[in-house]
């Protein structure tokens, strides 16, 4: 028979959680925080600039552009801020490649080609509707609206460019 101590021993021992895999996860999300805070600035600044030049939400357009510049400057310090505090190791970009690789199935520069692809979607849409809307207006305001759409299509293209010249260097 087992002594009296030695089964309330073995009852704490199975009830306590296992803490190295809730560090494990800990340290996974904040690497994928810390990845997304270094490339993560540039997809919420082409994402702002893309529902920007569609006029939806202009509103959302710069909230989307303030919250990239934000974590561009506060985004790694913040991250690792938070491991020092949670006792785990800083997370270097190794870790954060290697999270955002796991989490997202693709690398940030195989991510940020599909967006500004799909960013170049988005410009040529509004530029061709918005040469339509002020060539062919029907209406003062239809025309307004085309030049506002035009001119928002090439700010977009000169973001764009922007991205394309400085994943070249």
């Amino acid at each position: 028979m087992l002594r009296e101590d030695t089964l309330i021993l073995m009852l704490q021992l199975s009830s306590d959680p296992d803490l190295a895999g809730y560090f494990n996860a800990l340290r996974t999300l904040l690497s994928i925080a810390y990845a997304f805070a270094l490339h993560g600035y540039l997809i919420l600044v082409l994402l702002g600039f893309m529902v920007y030049a569609t006029g939806l939400s202009d509103g959302t357009a710069k909230s989307l552009v303030l919250f990239g510049v934000f974590l561009f400057f506060a985004g790694p310090m913040t991250a690792n801020f938070l491991a020092g505090f949670i006792g785990v190791d800083p997370i270097t970009e190794a870790d954060a490649t290697a999270a955002f690789l796991s989490f997202f199935g693709m690398l940030e520069g195989e991510f940020l080609s599909l967006l500004v692809l799909f960013g170049d979607g988005v410009m040529a849409i509004c530029i061709v509707v918005g040469a339509i809307l002020y060539f062919n207006p029907t209406s003062n305001d239809l025309k307004s609206r085309g030049h506002s759409l035009m001119v928002r299509g090439v700010i977009l293209a000169a973001v764009l460019s922007f991205v394309y010249v400085s994943s070249i260097l």
